[in-house]
């Protein structure tokens, strides 16, 4: 994960599921395992932290899944809040990498529907180099 390893970015948070990390106009954030309601409230607020630095300015989510990267229920409800509030501030569209997941369909119609709910574009992809490059082509530099 290049934006992770580039000494320009700036580390937000890391914790045993994820990591957030800021390269220019990209917040891009690493996660694995299955994320119930609680772990996506911790990751909401973290999020917020990081989304309130842009000052509203558009900006765009890069997303890398790994493993068993599911939601449960209440994980869905919490994540589709958070996307729905990020969207409201400044978020444009996402884009998601989800080549190291072992449940690549269930992944992809869990945040595909989350997405569609807020009204945001969602790029899916299996690899970074094809994210960047949508992203980079949407206006969005890392």
């Amino acid at each position: 994960m290049k934006i992770f390893s580039n000494p320009n970015a700036t580390l937000k948070s890391k914790y045993g599921q994820y990591q957030i990390a800021v390269l220019g106009s990209i917040v891009g954030v690493s996660a694995e395992g299955i994320a119930d309601g609680s772990a996506i409230e911790r990751y909401a607020r973290d999020m917020m932290d990081v989304i309130n630095s842009f000052g509203g300015s558009h900006w765009a989510f890069l997303g890398f899944l790994h493993g068993s990267a599911l939601l449960t229920k209440a994980g869905e409800t919490e994540l589709q809040r958070s996307i729905e509030w990020r969207a409201k501030h400044g978020m444009a569209l996402g884009a998601l990498v989800i080549g190291d997941t072992t449940v690549q369909p269930i992944v992809r119609a869990q945040f595909q529907r989350i997405y569609d709910n807020a009204g945001l574009e969602l790029g899916i992809f299996t690899n970074e180099e094809d994210a960047i490059e949508w992203l980079n082509g949407k206006g969005f530099e890392s």
